[in-house]
């Protein structure tokens, strides 16, 4: 097959490159579309140094089972969305409801091969069913698990938000953000949206964010004062890492949430600690979304009040040229390889 191929950190390859025979309860998955994230860049450049090379980027798949070895839950011409990696679904963390979280399994990039190919394997709990009536392409689908998924957790789960609370989305027009919006809406809570790109302001708001803030510097916690009275937000979604931390933590009320969910640059975060415990600052990361939870998002996706948003689809053979699109921070959603 076809892949583009880590075989030394800071660059990539397209060639030919062959699978291993599938082992016992793995399945071999015919891929239709590949998103496109920003932790793709990072596992590139050499952001996860225990990632095992070479290897494919790419976590972000739809695709159909092409075959499949031993017993497993899923049957040739399945249309499936991979997870982060596999689950061994016994483990503490794997009982307790955060089996995206467990140690026990494999990664897609880091220890087992991604997405950015014509082909991918894996052990089938790497790879969740898709609904047959969910009336998604494949190229929507591919960001669900991830994007779309990351976004739901974060403010499902973590910030337990409710309606009537005020939600501020940093990085708003990205792939994560932009659905963030969406689901916040779709709960009832009021959403403040940052972006450092002003023609994207219209976009956001009709994706229903009730107040837009443009910030070049992401010194933006004295608009959300004046928006906000005074009074700051329940909870921060911040998807930009250092970038936002700051305005993100001087945006919050007293004893609201902070839940971290990107982190473009890789680097460390300086916080006075005092912010944190005066104001008793709750802070939270999140990461993917569990298998009970897809099935609700699922849900939330069939009848419409979710909307995977795509920002262009790039050919498999193209993909260097989807990085460069996400570094100028030219997208509004998610970029989409396919074959």
């Amino acid at each position: 097959m076809r892949a583009w191929v880590l075989e030394k950190f800071g660059e990539i390859k397209y060639k030919d490159f062959e699978l291993s025979e599938l082992s016992e309860g793995e399945v071999l998955v015919k891929i239709l579309a590949c998103g496109v994230c920003y932790r793709d860049i990072i596992d590139i450049q050499g952001g996860f140094k225990y990632t095992a090379l070479p290897t494919v980027p790419g976590h972000e798949i739809c695709g159909v089972v092409e075959k499949v070895k031993g017993e497993t839950p899923l049957s040739e011409g399945d249309i499936v969305i991979s997870r982060h990696g596999t689950f061994c679904g016994r483990c503490d963390l794997c009982l307790s409801g955060h089996d995206n979280l467990c140690l026990r399994g494999d990664k897609f990039v880091h220890t087992t091969l991604g997405g950015y190919a014509e082909f991918v394997k894996a052990h089938f709990s790497a790879f969740e069913k898709v609904p047959s009536d969910i009336g998604l392409s494949p190229e929507e689908l591919s960001i669900v698990f991830c994007a779309i998924g990351t976004a739901y957790r974060a403010i499902i789960t973590q910030a337990q938000a409710k309606a009537g609370e005020t939600i501020l989305i940093t990085g708003a027009s990205g792939g994560v953000g932009i659905h963030c919006i969406q689901i916040a809406k779709s709960i009832g809570c009021r959403t403040i949206a940052v972006t450092t790109s002003e023609d994207k302001i219209e976009k956001i708001k009709e994706l229903g964010a009730d107040e837009v803030i443009f910030s070049k510097d992401m010194k933006f916690n004295e608009q959300v004062a004046q928006i906000t009275q005074g009074r700051g937000v329940d909870i921060v979604i911040e998807n930009t890492g250092s970038v936002g931390l700051e305005g993100a933590i001087r945006s919050l009320k007293l004893t609201g949430t902070l839940v971290l969910v990107g982190n473009i640059k890789v680097d460390r975060y300086s916080m006075n600690p005092g912010m944190i415990i005066t104001r008793e600052i709750k802070i939270k990361g999140t990461v993917g979304i569990s298998h009970n939870e897809l099935q609700k998002l699922f849900f939330l996706l069939k009848e419409k009040k979710v909307k995977p948003i795509i920002h262009s689809k790039i050919p498999l053979k193209e993909a260097p040229k989807s990085h460069e699109i996400l570094k100028d921070r030219k997208t509004f959603g998610r970029v989409v390889l396919t074959p």
